[in-house]
């Protein structure tokens, strides 16, 4: 079976580091730019695919230059350095020859040690216990509805006390997880501005990173199931604000964290 999103981040290889791909229809925002998700995933299986790559992805710096309109991208990745253990990576995308993203991907080998310690994973309702997200029909882009979400804490486009929501969340076609889609969930929160009024303010994301903590096993482990997402915020102000995402499998693994800033309106 291909999943949707497998079908969607599928990179055509062009030699020597290169590829290209179509802008995707179904993961696109309201503006026309492509999801932040999406081009964070296409950079990470820029890697992934890459002949060199020896080691799984730890972690993605992104900066968004521009959006990735409609049309042909492509994408060079480039080895910078490898050494015993770890692989250092530079990505950058392009349309219509303008640079509009860049990416810095660390790729490493590492082993169990005898430390072992991370922060709890809130406790809260099992998922069918909590709604549903049900984005408003016309208002929202299509990629919203290839998640299934599940909101324990914090409601879009009301005024909540904080910024601090809590979903569960999964495909909703059943892809199981992997460092591709890792990526791409950390940037599925709504900017924190969605839950400090109820008027909608514009932004986008300039800047974001991803840590992955997981080994393959808790990868294989978490499967297709629900995973735990925590997003807080400590700034909305001065048309700036920033998010921190915390994802947890279902048995309470850390799997990876995520900090971006954003420009809003």
């Amino acid at each position: 079976m291909t999943f949707l999103f497998d079908r969607e981040t599928a990179l055509i290889p062009c030699g020597d580091g290169q590829y290209t791909i179509e802008a995707s229809d179904v993961y696109r925002n309201p503006t026309g730019a492509a999801f932040g998700g999406w081009v964070a995933a296409i950079m990470a299986r820029a890697v992934e695919d890459h002949p060199d790559r020896t080691s799984p992805i730890v972690s993605l710096q992104t900066t968004y230059i521009a959006g990735v309109g409609p049309g042909d991208v492509n994408v060079e990745s480039k080895l910078l350095k490898s050494g015993a253990s770890t692989q250092f990576w530079r990505i950058e995308l392009f349309q219509a020859g303008n640079l509009v993203i860049v990416g810095d991907i660390v790729s490493s080998n590492r082993r169990p040690v005898e430390l072992n310690y991370q922060i709890d994973m809130p406790e809260i309702p099992a998922p069918e216990n909590n709604p549903q997200l049900k984005p408003m029909e016309g208002q929202a882009p299509q990629w919203i509805r290839t998640y299934d979400q599940r909101i324990a804490k914090g409601v879009p486009f009301q005024v909540n006390e904080t910024p601090e929501t809590i979903v569960w969340i999964k495909e909703e076609d059943g892809r199981p997880l992997d460092r591709i889609s890792i990526i791409s969930i950390c940037d599925v929160p709504m900017p924190r501005t969605f839950f400090l009024s109820n008027e909608f303010h514009p932004g986008s994301t300039v800047a974001m990173s991803t840590y992955i903590y997981a080994s393959e096993d808790d990868i294989a482990a978490a499967g297709s199931d629900y995973l735990v997402m925590r997003v807080s915020g400590a700034v909305v102000r001065n048309s700036k604000s920033d998010s921190r995402v915390e994802l947890w499998s279902g048995n309470g693994t850390l799997l990876a964290t995520s900090n971006q800033i954003g420009f809003f309106r």
